[in-house]
């Protein structure tokens, strides 16, 4: 049987108001819904490694900044180089590992701003779409006027037919309004993903900068270190050179002593006078006045802090050009120059005892002057490391031999 004209508009109306309901979306989606999930979750993993690269990258800058603090006080303090090139070095793994993080955050950055790209075109494209349909709409709503509602419900033939009109107008009306917040929504979106793209490229811009920052500093820093080494080497090859020359000229001045001793005792023999008795005996233990008052820089067999060789006397630091005394009556057997001890005076006290004043700057007797304690000998000089002179006690071994003791138990005790 032929369907009636009502009839048919009816089976129109509703199968067009399906079709409506099916293309109507209660919120913007962009992609299918499996990809969009996928995207979100991998944005979300791209995010949390950010943040825990920026939190161990929080704590490398705690260790530089712990790192510089011990430089500061190694700079405020005496110590040595090899405690300086081991923080060098921990700043330098340090600025290192802030470089490593500063790459890995580059790189998910990187990661991030091209899914934010992807998701700001492909809502740019959906907004393009929807617009182009709103003004389509919008153009029909202008063609046919303000009473087109009216006219499509005045044409109705039955109540049916009225009914089946409303339900198709409310359908437009609702998909009309549904494409308005669509287009609105889409834009707002569109707005975020562009704002959070700036934000994003700006971050990675300071990235950028504090990673070249970080690079000049780890340059710096390997600079620094290289300097620190190769004036250890140089320092290194001074010193054993140092050691070397004081351990020869240690020799030649206890050989020169020994020298001077046979010799002046030959020299009595040869002329049927008998030895002298010593002016200085072990009742002067403790009691002799120092030869310049100052601080000990190093003592007797110890070796000094920048010198690895036991010391064959003790170092006394004072102002160039202090006074230097005798420390008892006697008479001066050399005055010169003795290698790397510079300007020196012996002072023999009588058989087996002798007193040695080395590192003087300036000399005030001669060879065969007899000399009284107190007597000014000469003035400080230097070994080219600091202002001090070094003082020396020989005493008799069993066989009278001049041997080297230490002259701290011949001086009184400082105040």
């Amino acid at each position: 049987m032929p369907l009636s004209y009502p009839r048919i508009v009816h089976c129109g109306l509703v199968l067009l108001a399906v079709a409506l309901a099916a293309t109507l979306k209660p919120e913007v989606a962009v992609g299918a819904p499996g990809g969009a999930a996928a995207l979100q979750q991998a944005g979300e993993d791209i995010r949390d490694r950010i943040q825990e690269s920026q939190e161990r990258l929080d704590e490398i800058r705690d260790e530089q900044a712990r790192l510089q603090r011990e430089r500061r006080d190694l700079a405020s303090q005496v110590h040595t180089v090899t405690a300086e090139i081991t923080n060098l070095e921990g700043q330098i793994g340090s600025s290192a590992a802030a470089l490593a993080e500063l790459d890995t955050q580059l790189l998910d950055y990187g990661f991030q701003v091209d899914e934010t790209t992807r998701e700001m075109l492909t809502t740019r494209d959906e907004l393009a779409l929807r617009r182009v349909e709103l003004r389509q709409r919008l153009r029909e709503i202008y063609k046919r006027g303000p009473l087109q509602t009216f006219k499509v419900l005045l044409q109705a033939r039955s109540f049916g037919d009225l009914i089946s009109r409303y339900k198709y107008l409310h359908l437009i009306a609702v998909y009309d309004r549904t494409l308005v917040d669509q287009v609105r929504q889409l834009e707002a979106l569109l707005a975020e993903k562009r704002h959070q793209l700036a934000t994003e490229r700006t971050r990675m811009g300071g990235l950028r900068s504090e990673k070249a920052g970080e690079m000049d500093d780890l340059g710096r820093l390997e600079r620094q270190r290289q300097q620190r080494l190769t004036r250890v080497q140089a320092r290194e090859s001074s010193s054993q050179q140092r050691i070397s020359e004081l351990q020869r000229e240690e020799s030649r001045l206890s050989g020169l002593i020994v020298d001077l001793e046979r010799a002046s005792r030959e020299a009595e023999r040869l002329a049927g006078i008998e030895p002298a008795a010593p002016e200085l005996t072990t009742a002067d233990l403790g009691r002799l006045d120092w030869p310049v008052e100052g601080r000990i820089a190093y003592r007797f067999q110890q070796t000094s802090p920048d010198l690895a060789v036991p010391r064959a006397g003790i170092g006394i630091l004072a102002p160039r050009g202090t006074p230097v005394t005798a420390v008892k009556d006697g008479e001066v057997k050399f005055t010169g120059r003795r290698g790397s001890y510079g300007l020196a005076v012996l002072v023999n006290h009588g058989p087996g005892y002798w007193s040695v004043y080395l590192y003087l700057d300036e000399l005030r007797v001669e060879i065969g002057n007899r000399v009284v304690a107190g007597q000014v000998l000469g003035t400080v000089g230097g070994d080219g490391e600091r202002e001090q002179m070094e003082f020396q006690i020989y005493e008799p071994d069993s066989n009278g031999q001049p041997r080297q003791v230490d002259p701290e138990r011949w001086l009184r005790e400082q105040a």
